[in-house]
C-alpha cells in the first residue's frame, strides 16, 4: 500500500514515522535523567509526541474507513503533548507551577473540554470536515473549522508561555546555550509548516509538531546533554559555574566565571587543576573557600562541586558561592573573638585582683558558672556547684531570704552592693563576703535597647571580708569601751574640776577651768568618734535633697549656742542636691569651728553657689586661719605621725562628705578661712 502513495507521501510516512520512532527510543535515555519531575516531563513529552507522529504515518496508510477515527485520536494525543510539554518547562526550570493544585485541576478541565469537543466532531462537525483527496498523494484532506482554530491558538500561547520559561532559565544560567536555544526553537518551527500550508498546495495541510519535538530529543539527549545538564543545575542559584567531562577537563563555564578566571577564555579541554589550579587548592581545603579580587575588590567563594548524570553522560559541575559578605562577617567574628578572648583575660587578672571569685547565677538562683579560686574559699569545686541552688553556700533560711531581697532589685535591672554577707564553706564554716552583684543581658539585644524583661541571669563578684569584719569588730569593741569609760572618767573629772573652779580663785581657779574646759573637748572627742562609727555603717545611696533648708536649720541651731557670732546666708530659695540628710552633720562642724576659732567677735558668712553639675556651700569665716596640719586632714583624710589633726570633727566632715560623692576645698589667708563643700547637682 505504501507504493500507492508515491514518492511525497512516502516521504512524508516516513518522516512522521522517523519522528515517532525517534522518540519512543529516546524514552529509555530519559528514564535515566536524576531529578524525577524533570525525567515524567520529558518522558511524557516524547511518548505523546511518538505516539502522535505514529498515528499520523498510520493514517496514510489505513483503510478509508479508519483515518478519520486515527486522525481524532491523535489530535487527542497531539493536545496532550502541550501539557508534557509544560510540564517538562516547569519542572526543568526548577518551578513548581507542575505540582500547584489548582493549576493542575483547571490544566485538567481545559484539556477534557477540549477533548471532548474533538472526540464528538462527527456529531457537530464544528472541529474538522475531512475528505480524501489524491493531490499530492491519496490523503485525508482536513478543512479545519472554528474551534480548531481556537484550540490550536490556544496550545501555540501555552507552548510559547514553556519556551519562554526555557530561554530565561538559558539566560539566567551564565552558559553559552546558542545551540540549546536552537534546539528549543525546532519546537515550535513546525507552527510555520502548520500556517504555511493553508496558503500553499506544496505542503499538505496537516500538523507537524511531532517533528520539531524528535529533533529537540535528540538534541538535548544525545548531541547536547552535558549542557543540558549543566544548565539546569547552574540555573538554579547565583553561583558560578564551570562544567567537566568524565575525566575532569572543562567543558564549558557560565559568563559570570570567565570574568573571575580569565584564564578559561583558552583552558577548553584542559584539566581543571591545569585550567584554575587555584579552585583545585579550594576543593582540598578544610573550609573550601577561594580568595580572589573581583572588580576590584577582594571576594571569597565556597567552592563545591556536583554531579548530574543522564545515562552514560556525567557532567561533573564546579559550583562558586559567592559568600563574600557572610566570610567577611566570619573574620571579623573571628578577629572580635581573639579580642573578647584577650579582654576576658584582662577581666580574670581585674577579678582575681579585685575579687576573690565569680559566681553567675540564673532566673531560678542555680548557679550557672563558678570561677576555680571558688574551691579554695568554699572547699566546693566549680563543678559541684554548677547546676545547685544559692543555698547550698549559705548558712540558714534567714540569710537565704537575705540574698533573695539583695538578688531582686538586680533582676530589675539594678546593680547592688552588699558588705558583709555570710556564706557558709563545704566544710561548714560560716565566712563573711563583700558581694558586688550585676545583671546578664541576653547578648543579642543591643545595649541600647536592654530592658530588665532582656536579664537572664546575675553575675556576682565575691570577696571575702572576714578579716576586716573581725579587724572592725575589735576596733569597734575598743572603741566603745574607750568611750564608755572616757566619759565616765571625763564626767569625774569635770566634776572634781568645777567643783576646785568654785572654791579656788586666782591663778589656781584659772587652772581648773583649764582642766574642764580640757575635759570637755576630751568629751566632744568621744562623741565625735561615736558619729563616726554610727555613719560608717550608713547606706551610701543618695537622693535629691534641697539643701537650703538644711543650712537654716544648722545656722538657727548655732545662733542659739553662739550668740556672739554673726552668720549671713546668701543662698537662692531651693538649691536641690543629689546628696543626704547626714549632710547636716558636716555642716555643723564646719560651722560650730568657724564661730568657735573665728575672730572677735566670729564672722561666719554662707555662701550657696549652683553650676550645670555642682552645688557649692563655702563657710568663710574672720579667724586667724586653719592650720596646715588641719587643712592636710581635709584635702588627704591621712593620719601620721607628722599629720595630724586635733580632734575628730575634720575627720567626721571628710568622711561625710567623701561618702556623698562630694569633695572639700580648704582656702586659708589673711583674713579668714574658707571651707568649700562641693555635691553634685540633682539631676
Amino acid at each position: 500500500m505504501l507504493h500507492d502513495l508515491g514518492v511525497v507521501g512516502q516521504l512524508y510516512t516516513g518522516v512522521f514515522a522517523l519522528s515517532g520512532i525517534v522518540c519512543f527510543a529516546a524514552i529509555g535515555r530519559a528514564q535515566k535523567f536524576q531529578d524525577p519531575d524533570v525525567r515524567r516531563g520529558l518522558v511524557g513529552l516524547l511518548a505523546t509526541s511518538g505516539g502522535w507522529a505514529l498515528l499520523r504515518a498510520a493514517g496514510f496508510l489505513l483503510p478509508d474507513s479508519f483515518r478519520v477515527p486515527a486522525y481524532i485520536v491523535g489530535l487527542a494525543i497531539g493536545f496532550a503533548t502541550v501539557w508534557a510539554w509544560l510540564y517538562f518547562c516547569s519542572a526543568y526550570s526548577g518551578r513548581a507551577y507542575h505540582r500547584d493544585t489548582s493549576l493542575r485541576r483547571a490544566s485538567a478541565a481545559v484539556f477534557l473540554t477540549v477533548i471532548a469537543v474533538k472526540a464528538t466532531n462527527p456529531i457537530h462537525g464544528a472541529y474538522f470536515t475531512a475528505s480524501e483527496v489524491s493531490t499530492p498523494f491519496v490523503h485525508l484532506a482536513v478543512e479545519h473549522n472554528v474551534l480548531h482554530w481556537t484550540a490550536t491558538g490556544l496550545s501555540y500561547v501555552l507552548s510559547a508561555v514553556g519556551l519562554f520559561i526555557i530561554f530565561q532559565l538559558f539566560f539566567e544560567s551564565g552558559y553559552d546555550t546558542r545551540p540549546l536555544s536552537a534546539l528549543s526553537v525546532l519546537i515550535g518551527l513546525p507552527v510555520v509548516f502548520d500556517i504555511a500550508a493553508q496558503f500553499t498546495p506544496l505542503l499538505i495541510n496537516i500538523i507537524y509538531a511531532p517533528i520539531g519535538v524528535a529533533v529537540f530529543a535528540v538534541g538535548v539527549l544525545f548531541v547536547f546533554e552535558r549542557r543540558f545538564l549543566a544548565v539546569q543545575r547552574a540555573s538554579f542559584g547565583d553561583d558560578l559555574s564551570i562544567y567537566l567531562d568524565e575525566r575532569g577537563r572543562v567543558r564549558d563555564y557560565s559568563a559570570s566565571v570567565g570574568e573571575v578566571f580569565p584564564e578559561l577564555g583558552e583552558s577548553t579541554g584542559d584539566r581543571l587543576a591545569k585550567a584554575v589550579p587555584s579552585v583545585v587548592e579550594a576543593l582540598e581545603s578544610d573550609d573550601q573557600i577561594l580568595e580572589r579580587e573581583r572588580a576590584g575588590d577582594q571576594r571569597y567563594y565556597f567552592v563545591s562541586t556536583s554531579t548530574a548524570t543522564l545515562g552514560d553522560a556525567g557532567a561533573q559541575i564546579v559550583l562558586l558561592s559567592d559568600v563574600t559578605q557572610t566570610e567577611r562577617q566570619r573574620r571579623q567574628l573571628a578577629e572580635r573573638e581573639a579580642e573578647v578572648n584577650e579582654q576576658n583575660e584582662l577581666y580574670r587578672g581585674v577579678i582575681d585582683v579585685s575579687f576573690g571569685f565569680v559566681f553567675r547565677i540564673d532566673e531560678q538562683g542555680r548557679f550557672t558558672f563558678a570561677s576555680p579560686s571558688v574551691e579554695e574559699f568554699l572547699g566546693y569545686s566549680p563543678a559541684e556547684l554548677e547546676g545547685q541552688p544559692v543555698s547550698v553556700t549559705l548558712p540558714d533560711e534567714a540569710t537565704v531570704e537575705r540574698a533573695w531581697e539583695e538578688i531582686a532589685p538586680i533582676f530589675d535591672g539594678e546593680r547592688n552592693t552588699v558588705r558583709d554577707f555570710p556564706l557558709e564553706t563545704k566544710a561548714g564554716t560560716t565566712v563573711f563576703t563583700d558581694v558586688r552583684g550585676v545583671p546578664i543581658y541576653e547578648g543579642s539585644v543591643p545595649a541600647a535597647e536592654r530592658t530588665p524583661d532582656d536579664i537572664v541571669g546575675v553575675q556576682l563578684m565575691v570577696r571575702d571580708a572576714t578579716k576586716r569584719r573581725e579587724r572592725e569588730g575589735l576596733i569597734s569593741v575598743i572603741n566603745r569601751v574607750l568611750r564608755h569609760n572616757m566619759r565616765n572618767k571625763m564626767g569625774i573629772i569635770t566634776g572634781y574640776a568645777e567643783m576646785l573652779e568654785g572654791r579656788l580663785s586666782g591663778e589656781d581657779a584659772e587652772n581648773a577651768t583649764k582642766i574642764k574646759d580640757t575635759a570637755d573637748q576630751l568629751l566632744d572627742l568621744t562623741e565625735s568618734a561615736q558619729r563616726l562609727e554610727e555613719y560608717r555603717e550608713l547606706s551610701p545611696e543618695l537622693e535629691p535633697v534641697d539643701v537650703v533648708p538644711l543650712l537654716e536649720d544648722t545656722v538657727s541651731e548655732l545662733r542659739m549656742q553662739h550668740p556672739e557670732a554673726s552668720v549671713t546666708i546668701d543662698a537662692p530659695d531651693a538649691v536641690v542636691a543629689e546628696t543626704h540628710e547626714r549632710l547636716k552633720t558636716a555642716l555643723w562642724e564646719v560651722l560650730e569651728n568657724a564661730a568657735k576659732h573665728g575672730g572677735d567677735p566670729p564672722v561666719v558668712d554662707i555662701d550657696v553657689t549652683v553650676t550645670e553639675t555642682d552645688v557649692t556651700i563655702a563657710v568663710r569665716d574672720n579667724g586667724p586661719g586653719l592650720p596646715q596640719a588641719e587643712r592636710d586632714v581635709l584635702r588627704s583624710s591621712v593620719e601620721t605621725p607628722l599629720v595630724h589633726g586635733e580632734g575628730l570633727g575634720l575627720w567626721l566632715i571628710h568622711w561625710i562628705v567623701t561618702s556623698l560623692d562630694g569633695e572639700l576645698e580648704t582656702t586659708a589667708g589673711d583674713e579668714g578661712t574658707t571651707v568649700a563643700i562641693r555635691l553634685p547637682k540633682a539631676s
